[in-house]
């Protein structure tokens, strides 16, 4: 008897609790708007602040300078499949003349982040602490149908042959996993052009907060917002880098995630 006078008490709770969720996740799902963040930051004296290339023998790329290049191509993509995009970066306007030119062109909303290095809380989920979060902030004021943060991986300051690219995303951002992961294998990797020797990009869900991006993708996903990180090419990788740093593979590249992105919002 006193066990179900627990429930009963309990029940309203429950089941304002299960309303709350419902309506946050149709709010989501009814958005038009997505969110590009550039990963890391750029640096007025050291340029690009992200993963790099260990040296020019293969391309000089750096993942920061990269995205502030591209990531227009990606949203174009978006915007053309009738939803909004909106770019933003945790740093400030770049000094090289060109990426800033490029990122006015585009609307880069930079967040100014006091120290881009130091851990910030998050406004939506104070628990969540990270590196980047004021980025995340930015997100999710925006009310977002999904995020993805723009990143390429770099497993070593030298050049080795790594095949395992992945997309990091949350719970809610399985499918939008997929999703990228998807698209990347039918028109990037290996047949595409990129040798990834028949590896396919993963999927990985990542909710732990101790590992990188971590707490940016568990305050998205306690706001039900479906988030990834790209994290499917090795500019270590000689292969990866010889691909992206042509023109024309950067440009494909940039737009397969904009396809991606697109796939997952349509079949939701």
């Amino acid at each position: 008897m006193n066990h179900l006078f627990h429930i009963l008490l309990l029940l309203p709770l429950l089941l304002c609790t299960s309303c709350t969720q419902q309506m946050m996740r149709a709010q989501v799902r009814e958005s038009k708007v997505v969110v590009l963040d550039i990963g890391h930051y750029y640096h007025p004296e050291r340029g690009g602040q992200g993963a790099r290339t260990p040296d020019k023998r293969y391309g000089n790329i750096e993942e920061c300078e990269y995205w502030y290049r591209y990531a227009g191509y990606t949203a174009r993509i978006i915007e053309r499949a009738g939803y909004q995009c909106r770019i933003c970066c945790r740093g400030s306007l770049p000094t090289d003349k060109k990426l800033a030119e490029i990122a006015i062109l585009e609307g880069v909303h930079h967040v100014n982040t006091p120290e881009p290095n130091a851990i910030y809380r998050s406004k939506h989920h104070p628990h969540r602490m990270a590196v980047g979060m004021l980025s995340t902030n930015y997100a999710l004021d925006q009310k977002p149908a999904a995020v993805v943060y723009l990143h390429h991986n770099s497993m070593t300051s030298r050049w080795m042959v790594y095949n395992k690219g992945a997309i990091y995303c949350n719970e809610e951002g399985t499918d939008l996993g997929l999703a990228l992961a998807e698209v990347i294998n039918r028109t990037i990797y290996d047949k595409g052009g990129m040798p990834n020797h028949g590896v396919p990009c993963g999927v990985i869900i990542r909710n732990d907060g101790r590992k990188g991006g971590g707490d940016w993708l568990n305050a998205c996903n306690e706001s039900y917002v479906p988030a990834a990180i790209t994290e499917a090419t090795f500019l270590s990788n000689p292969e990866h880098a010889k691909f992206l740093g042509q023109e024309q593979n950067a440009i494909r590249y940039a737009e397969a995630i904009g396809h991606g992105i697109v796939n997952y919002l349509k079949a939701r």
